[in-house]
């Protein structure tokens, strides 16, 4: 379907983009540029007048194509009005037989990942380069800390996605469309009608959301879910205590202010000159405001790559992250205090301390857990786990800290997987014209 549909644009685009140059008199001159993990993106050119880059969704790869538009083009008027963080003008958002499409000035430079990231192979995991020059580090860094401080201040009174009403005032009016959800529906065939539909007024409602969706995807992936059912009796287990810690995670920060964050934020969306000076930030899909805990981990990207998709272990992860983890709390508290210095940020705003704390207390993991669906059970057996329910004997002993209703069910909940091991078969939650609309 992806595919099809990428060359159906690719037949049209340069008819599409002349709509736009005709508004200007000229013809425009059509290029394709990228396809990401999201987004497939066209260079046009309006002769002598500007450069854009036409965005359109990709069908099959994003869930709710003209919702995430939506919400990205909100978030990026949001941004422009009460940050300093330079994005790209917007010029224009409209729909098309192809689905959705943001135009937007294009902006020349580099990717900032690409003065981090060791040399690969084709196809190869994108890593940070061991021996990077440290200043070169410490300078992309700083930029980092410049943004995830300007988006730290970026504060709300509810948890949800950016919405722009009739009066044209930018707030939190609708659910949070996070990377994590849109993965789901797109990947593993999550029924949309489960996913909150809802903003949310305390850090723990949305916590135990998100706990409890991790047990409605091991529910309804009827298919690769599970491989036996002793590996189901785990998988099962774990999502019921982490439910249980979901219920009492948050306290300092559980009735707000909630920080404004981007589940895609990382150095291959930020643009620089080449003398690695800030030009601007792209892609701010899948941004909405969270739990301050969010915004208080340490980054995930230190290292590039995800934990989700790191190729080795998670403690080789780790031990690699660790040593980069300390260097980036350097640069942010040095450029901390320099905004504090120039009155541009109060003492109360640091980030750092709360990132340091995140490695030593858990939230780093309790919150990567949330968001990730795909690597939950490797994540919490490892670092979740032990912290709160002590050294794993055995599984029977865990299920003893489940409740008397999640006992009860968990046989019923075994047959149900294996049973639907056997199938094989795959359940329809949306047409095709279904996920256009959507």
């Amino acid at each position: 379907m992806c595919i099809v549909w990428g060359r159906q644009l690719d037949r049209h685009i340069a008819q599409y983009a002349d709509e736009l140059a005709a508004e200007y008199g000229v013809k425009a001159d059509t290029s394709y540029r990228s396809q990401g993990a999201f987004n497939r993106c066209y260079e046009v050119k309006i002769k002598e007048k500007f450069t854009t880059i036409f965005r359109f969704p990709i069908l099959g790869k994003v869930a709710f194509p003209k919702e995430k538009v939506i919400d990205e083009v909100s978030v990026m008027k949001y941004i422009s009005k009460y940050t300093s963080i330079p994005i790209p003008r917007l010029l224009r958002v409209s729909d098309s037989s192809w689905g959705p499409c943001i135009v937007m000035e294009f902006i020349e430079g580099e990717l900032l990942s690409d003065s981090l990231k060791a040399p690969r192979e084709p196809g190869k995991l994108e890593v940070l380069d061991a021996n990077i020059n440290t200043q070169t580090l410490t300078k992309a860094y700083r930029i980092m800390s410049k943004i995830l401080i300007e988006l730290s201040k970026c504060q709300f009174s509810h948890i949800g996605g950016v919405s722009q009403g009739q009066s044209g005032y930018l707030g939190i009016g609708k659910r949070p469309m996070t990377m994590d959800t849109n993965q789901l529906v797109a990947l593993a065939n999550y029924p949309p009608c489960d996913l909150p539909a809802n903003t949310f007024s305390t850090a723990t409602d949305y916590f135990v959301v998100l706990a409890r969706s991790h047990m409605t995807h091991l529910r309804t992936q009827r298919n690769d879910a599970v491989d036996n059912r002793a590996d189901c009796r785990r998988k099962y287990v774990a999502r019921c205590l982490f439910l249980k810690i979901a219920k009492t995670f948050s306290k300092a920060h559980n009735k707000g202010p909630f920080r404004l964050v981007c589940d895609d934020l990382r150095p291959s969306n930020v643009i620089v000159d080449d003398k690695l000076n800030l030009r601007c930030v792209i892609d701010w899909e899948f941004s909405y405001a969270a739990p301050a805990e969010f915004t208080y981990c340490s980054p995930w990207w230190l290292l590039l790559a995800h934990p989700d998709d790191w190729e080795d272990s998670l403690d080789s992860f780790l031990a690699q992250y660790l040593p980069q983890h300390e260097i980036f709390l350097k640069v942010l508290q040095e450029f901390e205090d320099e905004e504090i210095r120039c009155g541009t940020l109060f003492e109360s705003e640091r980030l750092s301390r709360e990132m340091a704390l995140s490695m030593q207390n858990g939230t780093f993991w309790f919150c990567l857990a949330a968001t990730s669906s795909f690597a939950f059970d490797d994540i919490y057996w490892r670092f979740i786990d032990p912290v709160h329910f002590g050294e794993f004997i055995s599984i029977e002993e865990r299920i003893e800290l489940l409740s008397s209703e999640e006992q009860d069910s968990l046989e019923d909940f075994l047959c149900s997987k294996m049973q639907q091991a056997e199938e094989r078969t795959l359940d329809e939650h949306r047409t095709l014209d279904e996920i256009l609309a959507s």
